[in-house]
């Protein structure tokens, strides 16, 4: 079984262009429940966005695939039809292909070594890869670090 162990952390995002003062409100989605450990971050993701801007940015979140897969969520953030998704790595080398090295098994020896590696330098750089095609990595996230 592929590894699932990391989400690319809310972190195709495209677009942040400069807006008015008004506030606006950016859609994020998620393919699995609102109740779930990564439907509860984005709950705190969005409820931090806005007191952080003082309610200049508000977040709509999408749960259970409401708007589609992952693959198709990712889309929608290339096109411009969606702002921000919560995705598996799974889909994300169908747009970076640099981050299909993410799911090979066992790739971290446990949860400290992940997060050292992706909370630092490779990590970053991983981030940066997104650019080029379009996107806005946010953060690393973890689903899990290893899976058979």
């Amino acid at each position: 079984m592929k590894l699932k162990a990391l989400l690319v952390g809310l972190s195709l995002a495209a677009g942040f262009v400069s807006i008015s003062s008004a506030q606006v409100t950016m859609r994020n989605s998620i393919s699995i429940a609102e109740d779930s450990h990564q439907g509860i971050g984005l709950v705190t993701f969005a409820r931090e966005v806005e007191k952080r801007t003082n309610g200049r940015y508000k977040i709509q979140n999408f749960y259970s695939g409401s708007l589609g897969g992952e693959r198709e969520s990712i889309e929608a953030v290339q096109l411009g039809t969606q702002e921000l998704t919560l995705t598996s790595t799974g889909p994300v080398p169908n747009f970076v292909p640099e981050a299909k090295i993410l799911d090979i098994p066992f790739l971290f020896r446990d949860k400290a070594h992940a997060h050292a590696v992706l909370d630092g330098p490779i990590g970053q750089e991983m981030l940066k890869q997104f650019e080029p095609k379009g996107f806005k990595a946010l953060a690393w996230a973890e689903n899990g670090v290893r899976h058979m």
